[in-house]
């Protein structure tokens, strides 16, 4: 489809938006003049050196920042991550909720860490705040990057740097890639930030994988705070120490067993003129295979033994679904968007198993193996 508007109408010129503030006027003032001034030489590339907090006053950006320690649990235990992508796991398993429907009418909204934590949902920007904070209290050097990603657009990832190079976080999904992985969905960079300072990408390119991290080169990064003008000190609108509440084992318990009863009802009900036949065994060896899974890096079954008898006496359909858990029905649109129950054959069979791994905090990650099985003739 080519569509045209008759006369051509030119793009509309981006309102910038004022807020009241308690920053210096001063800081404001040259922040406003840095952003012009980097405008005019990269009219496409955003920076941003003001953020909205949650009660509409306009906030330095670097403020956001500071070192918080993760929980301690979450790097307990002896697994295949390392304690960053566990780190990283933890933030990407609190639910993502654009502020367009938490906060209709408004702009961007940045809530602080505990702000975060508290509610249990935001969306890129406090994922990557809270990953970059807990990166630094690691000892890691870390920046939140701003740019743009398919399929996302504008939005902000984490940059570490150690030994073995520069690492792309995305906060959103845990996952991370190497600075010149081409599969990165990170495409462009045009600012770095932490509690530092800001950094703008003057580089002639903006592309991900092309792009020199070393912001101690002034001819690839123009720092907003040098020697004409050093940073004043600003504190931190983030607490000292972030609060964490274990989560009830015997209440996950009893969400496990009302999200399995609840999937199987709806199944049974999306299958109104078949009967709908349970395998027992298959359950049972699915349920084991879920509680490997949070673990496995590689996400591939420890209980091979098991998985090798079905697989040698069933046709199976079917594979493991992991989510955070948000709400029940959430849980049902997925599960029934697979179409694994719309097999009608006369024969088959169904094994459906759930795992409940709690994090504190209520943060839950949830574990659904949902299958049809007909026997090998």
């Amino acid at each position: 489809m080519f569509i045209t508007i008759e006369p051509p109408l030119a793009p509309v010129e981006p309102t910038r938006e004022k807020f009241d503030s308690k920053e210096d006027e001063k800081l404001l003032a040259y922040a406003d003049n840095f952003v012009v001034e980097f405008k005019k030489k990269f009219p496409k590339r955003e920076v941003m050196t003001t953020v909205m907090d949650i009660n509409g006053k306009s906030v330095f950006v670097t403020r956001y920042f500071r070192p918080l320690a993760p929980p301690t649990k979450v790097l307990e235990g002896d697994n295949k991550f390392t304690p960053m992508e566990r780190v990283a796991r933890f933030v990407s398993l609190i639910s993502f909720v654009s502020d367009s429907v938490v906060y209709p009418g408004l702009c961007d909204i940045w809530s602080t860490c505990d702000q975060f934590l508290q509610m249990l949902q935001g969306d890129e920007e406090e994922h990557a705040v809270l990953l970059c904070n807990y990166f630094l209290q690691m000892g890691k050097r870390s920046w939140v990057i701003k740019g743009s990603a398919i399929p996302e657009g504008s939005t902000v990832y984490v940059l570490s740097a150690d030994d073995d190079g520069y690492k792309i976080w995305n906060p959103s999904t845990g996952e991370w890639y190497d600075k010149s992985d081409t599969f990165c969905p990170l495409k462009s960079v045009t600012a770095l930030m932490n509690n530092d300072n800001i950094w703008a990408n003057i580089q002639p390119s903006d592309a991900a994988n092309m792009m020199d991290f070393d912001t101690t080169k002034t001819t690839c990064w123009k720092p907003f705070f040098n020697r004409a003008y050093p940073n004043p000190g600003l504190s931190s609108v983030q607490p000292n120490e972030l609060t964490y509440i274990d989560t009830s084992p015997q209440t996950v318990l009893r969400l496990q067993d009302r999200i399995e009863k609840e999937l199987r009802d709806s199944i049974m009900n999306w299958r109104p003129r078949h009967i709908t036949r349970w395998n027992r065994y298959c359950t049972q060896v699915f349920r084991k295979i879920l509680t490997s899974l949070e673990f496995n890096k590689s996400r591939v079954t420890e209980n091979k033994t098991e998985a090798a008898d079905i697989l040698s006496s069933y046709n199976l359909c079917g594979f493991p679904l992991h989510m955070s858990y948000t709400d029940m029905k959430t849980v049902i649109e997925k599960v029934k968007s697979t179409g694994i129950h719309e097999n009608e054959s006369a024969n088959i069979e169904f094994a459906l198993a759930v795992y409940i791994h709690p994090y504190p905090n209520n943060i839950l990650s949830l574990w659904i193996y949902m299958a049809s099985l007909s026997r090998k003739r």
